[in-house]
């Protein structure tokens, strides 16, 4: 993979991180007028919350394998 290339992944990667940031704090996992908002029994903060966090471990995955080098450490 060439470093223009890599680079670009990783800026595409870092603005994906950036707006989970902002969707957290959003309307997305904060429902406006809602004082008990749930689904299927848990409440729906929880169910954002879980998505936005495994998102972020696969980013830091993808991270990981764009940034990879060469040497093995067998």
């Amino acid at each position: 993979m060439t470093n223009s290339k890599r680079t670009r992944l990783l800026l595409i990667l870092d603005l994906v991180a950036i707006g989970l940031v902002i969707a957290t704090f959003s309307p997305l996992v904060i429902p406006p007028n809602e004082s008990d908002p749930s689904w299927y029994g848990i409440p729906f903060t929880l169910w954002m919350s879980f998505l936005i966090s495994v998102l972020f471990v696969v980013l830091a995955y993808l991270v990981s394998l764009i940034n990879k080098e060469k040497k093995n450490a067998d």
